[in-house]
């Protein structure tokens, strides 16, 4: 139990609080973003990656509620995953087994309150989904948390302003600066004045792994958009010759995904490894969400057809498909060069155990070859056009449109689609670089970029009846 006395000297005193109650020390940035929080309204922090911003949120959420009578605390990210999983498990890390504070602070999976205050006293955990997610607070002392700031929609920080004209009431929002533009964005550049505003260098923090920062760079260059997001904190410079922004990357791995059961759409995909240090990325897309199953370095095609398989075979059972009520699930593979003893093993897998492997719907697929079309010269620069076009926020007249393409946040795969360029041909026509072109640029191959373009383009399956195999 907390003394009275305690309570005031540690209400304007986050530090020593965290120091002395928490039992941790914060960093020196962690400790300037404590103290900027107690003396100022509105505090945004941009940082790279593990520099330690959702540990520094739950210090602040904990020593607020603490040191605040009845005070309100709601918290939002843009996804279920980094608000519950990471803010709101590190704010129950600190409060476990903490004798000072366990017994008096009462976290539960969306709520922390004070022990016989649940209604008046607590913090709350709302992901960013909701319009209404921060609206409805009305206390003396409101502190308003926003995780990852920079993929929250503008309209979730609407009520927030309007409350803090209370004299008691504080902002703290953190983030990896993705967007050019936005609530987020403003706070560190039109509206900077209005407040106490961080920029925290992944390289100059204790906390990040030195092996991760010489990753990106010798991967992907220190003038790269991946690394100035990820590492550096800084804005993406969005180059002129770079077909997909990054700001369209990062938004769609920030939006929110709940498995809404039976997936209406199911599609495989394989980029088969060419070279020794290319790799082989197996993937697969239930409806808009795309997840990275395996990768592994090798060009044994075998193994590849195999782990394919185990692959189909895992989703028929997790979605419990049948040959006469679903579907087969196309499966779509890099056909160029070693690629093609992939396609033929399946096929050959497929005329032996045709009754098992009714869901095997085989799609070969050429990178780089000549198309007939008005905009696109070839085969990738389409398919790279149809993935731009999932990730765009709005349709070709403006109007916002539903997310279509839901990517997961990989370091490699996000560098290599914000990292493609293009040019036009003499026809005027767009062309993407080759994987090639890639490598010879220093950039390590976009396999897990190509996987992705697997999955997304749009085939044709041939007519059949259900239960019948073709």
């Amino acid at each position: 139990m907390i003394t009275e006395d305690a309570i005031n000297f540690y209400a304007s005193r986050p530090v020593e609080f965290v120091e002395d109650i928490i039992g941790a020390i914060p960093d020196p940035e962690q400790a300037a973003v404590l103290r900027s929080v107690e003396a100022n309204p509105m505090t945004t922090v941009r940082s790279g990656h593990g520099v330690g911003k959702s540990t520094v949120e739950a210090w602040t959420i904990i020593w607020f509620m603490v040191t605040r009578p009845f005070p309100k605390i709601p918290c939002t990210a843009p996804t279920q995953h980094q608000l519950f999983d990471i803010l709101w498990a590190e704010v129950s890390k600190w409060l476990r087994n903490n004798p000072a504070l366990g017994t008096e602070l009462i976290w539960t999976k969306e709520k922390l309150y004070m022990k016989g205050y649940p209604e008046e006293w607590f913090a709350v955990a709302r992901t960013a989904s909701k319009p209404d997610a921060l609206q409805g607070f009305h206390a003396e002392d409101v502190l308003y948390i926003i995780d990852e700031a920079s993929g929250v929609d503008d309209k979730i920080f609407e009520p927030v302003l309007g409350s803090l004209s209370t004299p008691g009431a504080r902002l703290l929002m953190c983030g990896n600066p993705t967007q050019l533009s936005g609530f987020f964005y403003d706070s560190h550049h039109k509206n900077l004045p209005s407040y106490s505003a961080f920029h925290i260098d992944g390289r100059k923090s204790t906390r990040v792994s030195q092996d991760f920062v010489k990753t990106i760079v010798s991967m992907y260059g220190e003038d790269s958009d991946v690394f100035r997001v990820r590492v550096a904190g800084d804005f993406p410079l969005q180059e002129d010759d770079i077909f997909i922004p990054l700001p369209l990357v990062e938004k769609s791995i920030m939006t929110p995904y709940t498995e809404k059961g039976r997936p209406g759409l199911i599609h495989i995909g394989c980029d088969v490894a060419r070279f020794g240090d290319d790799k082989t990325v197996i993937g697969y897309k239930t409806d808009e969400k795309v997840t990275l199953w395996k990768k592994r370095r090798g060009q044994d095609t075998m193994k590849t057809a195999d782990d394919i398989v185990m692959l189909g075979e895992e989703l028929v059972a997790r979605y419990k498909l049948t040959a006469a009520e679903d579907d087969p699930i196309p499966v779509k593979v890099d056909d160029g060069g070693v690629g093609g003893g992939v396609v033929d093993r399946l096929r050959q897998m497929k005329r032996n155990n045709p009754e098992k492997l009714w869901w095997l719907d085989i799609y070969p697929v050429k990178f780089g070859q000549r198309i007939s079309h008005k905009h696109y010269y070839d085969t990738t620069t389409y398919m790279m056009a149809v993935v731009k076009n999932l990730l765009q926020p709005h349709d070709e007249e403006g109007k916002p449109k539903p997310v279509e393409l839901i990517l997961p946040d990989d370091n490699d795969l996000v560098a290599q689609l914000s990292g493609r360029k293009y040019a036009l041909t003499d026809q005027s026509k767009i062309r993407i670089e080759s994987k090639e072109a890639v490598k010879k640029r220093g950039q390590p191959s976009p396999d897990e970029a190509d996987c992705v373009l697997l999955l997304c383009l749009p085939i044709k399956p041939p007519k059949r009846k259900k239960g019948v195999n073709a």
